[in-house]
């Protein structure tokens, strides 16, 4: 939902839940890595920072994780490793957070669909 603006009438409830909760999570993200700029050491090297902050490995790791999780119908699971590998992408790999993103968006809707299916039953 940050990257553009979107009706929500012509979206369905499930649709709408997992964009709030893509919003949340990159609101989540935003606030996390604010509180660990302050919280950093300062040094001489802003990559050397930004490498601590940012681990390109562990993100792709958490993403395969994740990935495998969902495989293997673990939702929850899933939603937590792509929090990580939120966390963990650098910022300049925009393809990377949008993928991210968009996975986080149905694993939401996904995982919205299943509860209700439990409450309804």
């Amino acid at each position: 939902m940050g990257r553009g603006v979107i009706d929500p009438r012509s979206l369905t409830p499930e649709a709408l839940m997992a964009e709030i909760d893509a919003a949340i999570a990159a609101s989540e993200y935003q606030r996390a890595t604010a509180y660990l700029k302050m919280a950093a050491p300062k040094s001489n090297s802003k990559s050397k920072q930004s490498a601590q902050l940012h681990d390109v490995k562990a993100a792709d790791e958490a993403y395969k994780s994740a990935c495998s999780a969902i495989a293997s119908g673990q939702l929850e699971p899933a939603l937590a490793s792509l929090r990580i590998a939120l966390a963990k992408c650098p910022p300049d790999k925009t393809s990377a957070l949008a993928k991210i993103h968009s996975l986080m968006s149905i694993t939401s809707l996904q995982l919205h669909d299943r509860n209700k299916e439990v409450i309804d039953a």
